[in-house]
């Protein structure tokens, strides 16, 4: 099978970096006053509601009406001041290594696509997969559009890659952190649970994937 197309598919927020992209691009937001304040307290106020971050992250209202530059370069600046100094050490030789190896290197994630972008740039990565927001008249109205990539839906799109692509999965690589990346990652024949949280380690040890820190 050494003629077989294979990939690498890496997650992002707890894989190449520790921390959560969105929520470091939230704070920077706030930091740095570019939430008008309508947005903010429609926010604020949907978050009291649900009572949990979590159940509020599909709800984007506090990019609403933003000019899709504007908020592209403000993602850029954070993500040079604050997200690639959090990259993971061996991340890098990891990719070249799977370049080297002739894999196609994919980055697929669940945060937002302008914060992912400058990732993909930054590893010249050859796809990205992210989540998409809806623009009207080049702002965005804070709806999500597309598949979100999350859960089950990382595995519905990295079947459609690879049936797109004529990806191997048995012979290609996923690496994540989270137990609901596990639908994504028992497509592989390489799964492997990078700095796992309890629920993944737990499915890892029982499966036998590789676990990495």
């Amino acid at each position: 099978m050494r003629n077989a197309k294979t990939c690498a598919i890496f997650d992002l927020d707890g894989t190449i970096i520790r921390l959560s992209s969105e929520q470091v691009f939230l704070r920077y937001l706030l930091s740095h006053g570019e939430i008008p304040i309508p947005n903010l307290l429609a926010w604020v106020s949907y978050l009291l509601r649900v009572k949990s971050l979590r159940a509020a992250k599909p709800n984007k209202i506090y990019l609403r009406g933003l000019e899709q530059t504007d908020v592209h370069e403000i993602a850029r600046r954070c993500f040079t001041e604050t997200l690639r100094p959090s990259i993971a050490p061996h991340i890098s030789e990891l990719i070249h290594r799977h370049r080297a190896e002739e894999r196609t290197v994919i980055l697929m994630s669940g945060s937002l696509s302008f914060l992912v972008q400058p990732f993909h740039e930054y590893f010249q990565t050859d796809l990205m997969v992210a989540h998409q927001l809806e623009m009207v008249d080049g702002r965005f109205t804070g709806q999500r559009i597309g598949l979100h990539p999350y859960a089950e839906n990382k595995a519905k799109l990295t079947q459609q890659l690879a049936a797109e692509h004529g990806f191997d999965l048995s012979h290609s690589y996923a690496y994540g952190n989270h137990h609901t990346d596990a639908h994504k990652l028992e497509l592989f024949g390489h799964p492997v649970a990078v700095n796992p949280d309890g629920g993944l380690r737990r499915i890892a040890i029982n499966k036998g994937w590789h676990i990495e820190r």
